[in-house]
């Protein structure tokens, strides 16, 4: 019998409340009437979005060896549709990369339009993700190794052979669950795709998009020194529990193989030393809004 380590026992229990809170939310949303279903609809958004989170943590902790791990984060990032290899990859390429030309977020994000209102409402919707997951469904259907290691940028020009056959082959899964849900949802006559994927998605993006943005905007990303091009925001109880310990940001890239629980300790001994800290999100985003449309302030 294999025995747990102490972050592999306490991401079972992440699991466990992850999985809880999002059956809570699916049963809500089968029982409740319109409009009431907006409001599970909501917290399996949510869930959604910390899924992608807790992904996150499989990238950088082999809790229980590579195939399970693999497995692990295939499933967390399946609901918003992100390919937990290409997302290792690009990821592990951003950490890398970070303070230099060279760096490339994960996500298709455009930073540098979010001054307009629409441009800020595309970059919540993450619409250009989903255009790129389309893009990269039917470069996996039809083998495209040549455009899925185009559409990683710079991380997908040194990203091993077998990697981008493991990345084709988890966007033809994804095909294939989508077009089952769809095909199950028009045998049985219903709805249940739509209410409990597709409308849930469009509460993730958002919230997803508002946790990832704080933690290099504003920074000195032309300079390499982690404490200068990276934010830590101090959260609530709570945000810690969502974002799942990424809100410690500087801290995560300065150790990035430190458990993701024990971040709080590294920031006792490295927060004098950080130049962008907010203490909640809340702050921060009071000076985002400042930055962003009255140019005079800073963040």
């Amino acid at each position: 019998m294999m025995t747990l380590t102490q972050p592999a026992a306490d991401y079972l229990r992440k699991l466990a409340i992850y999985g809880a809170i999002a059956a809570i939310a699916l049963t809500g949303i089968l029982l409740a009437p319109w409009p009431w279903k907006l409001l599970p609809q909501l917290v399996l958004g949510a869930m959604f979005a910390h899924g992608v989170e807790l992904e996150h943590e499989m990238i950088h902790q082999r809790h229980f060896g590579k195939r399970w791990g693999d497995a692990i984060g295939f499933l967390l990032g399946l609901p918003m549709l992100v390919e937990f290899t290409r997302y290792r990859i690009t990821h592990s390429y951003h950490h890398r990369a970070v303070g230099t030309p060279d760096d490339e977020e994960s996500f298709a994000y455009n930073f540098a339009q979010l001054g307009a209102p629409l441009s800020f409402a595309l970059h919540l919707s993450m619409v250009s993700h989903y255009r790129n997951v389309l893009n990269n469904l039917g470069h996996a259907i039809l083998g495209n190794t040549t455009a899925i290691r185009q559409g990683m940028g710079n991380a997908g020009k040194t990203a091993p052979p077998a990697a981008v056959q493991r990345i084709l082959r988890g966007y033809r899964i994804m095909a294939l669950v989508i077009l089952a849900a769809i095909a199950l949802s028009l045998a049985l006559h219903t709805t249940l795709f739509v209410q409990a994927w597709l409308l849930p998605l469009l509460f993730a993006g958002p919230i997803h998009a508002l946790v990832e943005l704080p933690e290099h905007w504003g920074c000195h990303t032309d300079s390499p020194d982690i404490m200068v091009n990276t934010r830590t925001i101090r959260p609530s109880r709570l945000a810690d529990w969502f974002t799942n310990g990424n809100c410690w940001h500087v801290e995560h890239h300065y150790k990035p193989a430190m458990p993701m629980a024990d971040l709080p300790q590294l920031h006792d001994q490295i927060a004098p030393q950080i130049k962008f800290l907010n203490c909640g999100y809340g702050e921060f985003y009071r000076a985002f809004w400042m930055a962003l449309w009255h140019p005079r302030h800073s963040v």
